[in-house]
C-alpha cells in the first residue's frame, strides 16, 4: 500500500469519526494511545479533545486509529 493511499484511508476514519463526535484511539508510534474526540484536522495534524485536555498531534507520528469501544455490559 502506497503512503498516499495509507493517508487516504487515514483521513476518511479521521473524517468519519469527526463528523459523528465518536470518539477514537490514535496510537503513536512511541506507543503511547490518545483517546478522545477529532474537532479538526488537516493534511497535517489531528486537533482531539481528551478527557485531560486538547491535544494537537501530528499526523506523521500516529501509526494507527481505532474507534473507542465501550464494554458489553455482563461481559468480561
Amino acid at each position: 500500500m502506497s503512503t498516499r493511499q495509507h493517508r487516504s484511508d487515514q483521513d476518511q476514519i479521521i473524517e468519519k469519526a469527526r463528523k459523528k463526535a465518536s470518539r477514537l484511539t490514535l496510537y503513536l508510534k512511541n506507543g503511547v494511545p490518545v483517546r478522545g474526540k477529532v474537532i479538526a484536522h488537516d493534511s497535517h495534524t489531528v486537533y482531539v479533545i481528551t478527557d485531560k485536555s486538547p491535544t494537537l498531534v501530528f499526523k506523521h507520528s500516529i501509526s494507527s486509529v481505532f474507534p473507542v469501544r465501550h464494554p458489553v455490559p455482563g461481559k468480561s
